[in-house]
């Protein structure tokens, strides 16, 4: 169970891993991608600035005439990427080639502090401006690139590890899933050799992915199961046809010998033998319906909540004169408990205890039938005789349909425990059998169960 939460655990923080680390990574790209273009704006505009400065002081210092020589220098033989525009108070162009520029006219003039305007897909333009006193004002722009050209190279980055990421996860996945199906497929060839007849081969646990484990000892324990019914059915098809063929032999042979008797009173001996032994080929024919009906749990849905307690002094209340016929002693410890039952199986149950009980204890014995309720909130049932027992070695075998420890009783049909113990089984519990010392101490242990839904 460890190991199967291990590798659903593991699998699954490797994908959250990968996922954290593209989030992580797509956050940590569009923070360097704005602070690295951040710095490109502040070096550029630092740059124009420094040349608007030096603009300025030859404004002061050598006049406004010597001003325009210098920026139509500069504008015809400057860096391409920079051009420069000069206009008076007017608006009137003083310096700078109009058909060049990478604006319109009309924006450069409106500019007014330091900005940047997209010129095309890759380009965007810098501009700074610079007032002079009498009104004009120079521009000096920059022509760049550099911001698409990060922008483009985070993007390739950005996309190769989403590639990786996804490529990493679909990986993962499909490796898990490639065991899986493996696995799966080892299964299925299973089931068909079962199918074939193979009732007793079982698939292998693989050590890794325990789901894969989990799933095949779910499918073995399946398999188990069907072998325990097959096998199951078989012991009980053989053994009902044997114990049926002789009381039905006797049915048969009464009734011959009833048609070929002369005497009335020769006939009705034979026909009461005959019915002596239907009823009897009857009685087992019942109790492996009630075994069927345990075993296959098609009781649940008429389960209710009974008073155990008073269903035991009920039970007790049908067997107390065979008791009290054979000299024995009836002793009843009674908690007052309920439970989720089937209301007439759990008094065949304890009926075929009590009755067990009675029939193999010693004149004058003691029974003591106990009723308690359980500390995981179900109930439970003990009988205790003071015969002879059974041994411990034989005690699971006393369990299965039709057998029979005392070779000299062959009253019974050799299903009663069988019955207890699937009807424990159908209650969510299970049959006990324990040395009284002397004696035998059946416990009978209900589970919780739930109340069934009807409708």
């Amino acid at each position: 169970m460890l190991q199967e939460v291990s590798d659903r655990r593991a699998l699954g923080a490797a994908l959250v891993a990968m996922w954290t680390i593209l989030l992580a990574f797509s956050g940590s790209y569009a923070w360097l991608q704005r602070r690295v273009a951040q710095a490109i704006d502040v070096d550029t505009h630092r740059i124009l600035q420094r040349e608007l400065k030096l603009t300025e002081r030859i404004d002061h210092t050598a006049g406004r005439e010597t001003l325009v020589r210098a920026l139509k220098v500069r504008t015809g033989y400057s860096d391409p990427d920079y051009f420069w525009a000069m206009f008076d108070a007017r608006g009137t162009v003083v310096v700078g080639d109009v058909a060049s520029l990478p604006l319109p006219l009309s924006k450069l003039q409106t500019i007014r502090t330091s900005t940047r305007l997209p010129i095309d897909d890759r380009h965007d333009a810098y501009l700074d401006v610079l007032r002079l006193a009498d009104g004009a004002q120079v521009v000096l722009g920059r022509r760049d690139e550099r911001r698409s050209m990060l922008a483009r190279d985070f993007a390739y980055a950005a996309l190769g590890a989403l590639a990786v990421l996804l490529l990493a996860s679909i990986l993962a996945v499909t490796l898990f899933d490639r065991y899986l199906v493996r696995h799966l497929r080892v299964l299925s060839d299973k089931a068909r050799r079962i199918m074939r007849g193979q009732m007793v081969d079982r698939a292998a646990a693989p050590e890794r992915l325990a789901e894969r484990g989990s799933l095949t000892r779910a499918f073995n324990e399946i398999l188990d199961h069907n072998e325990a019914l097959v096998s199951g059915m078989r012991t009980v098809t053989e053994s009902l046809a044997h114990d049926l063929r002789r009381p039905l032999m006797r049915v048969r042979r009464g009734i011959e010998a009833a048609r070929a008797a002369s005497e009335p009173a020769d006939r009705e001996a034979y026909l009461a033998v005959a019915e002596v032994n239907a009823a009897r080929a009857l009685q087992t024919f019942n109790a492996l319906v009630d075994l069927a009906r345990a075993e296959a749990g098609l009781s649940r849905e008429s389960m209710e909540r009974v008073d155990v307690a008073l269903l035991a002094l009920d039970v007790i209340e049908l067997f107390a004169p065979l008791a009290e016929e054979r000299g024995q002693k009836l002793v009843q410890i009674m908690e007052p408990c309920s439970a989720i039952a089937h209301r007439q199986l759990l008094s065949q149950a304890l009926s075929n205890l009590l009755d067990n009980a009675i029939k193999y204890s010693p004149p004058d014995g003691t029974l003591t039938l106990t009723v308690r309720c359980s500390p995981a909130g179900g109930c439970e049932l003990s009988v205790e005789d003071r015969g002879p027992g059974i041994p411990a070695d034989a005690r699971e075998q006393a369990l299965r349909p039709f057998v029979r420890l005392e070779s000299g009783d062959s009253s019974g049909s050799g299903m009663g425990l069988a019955i207890c113990a699937a009807v424990a089984r159908l209650h969510g519990g299970s049959l006990q059998l324990e040395s009284a010392e002397p004696g035998l101490r059946a416990r009978m242990i209900l589970g919780s169960m739930p109340e069934a839904t009807k409708g």
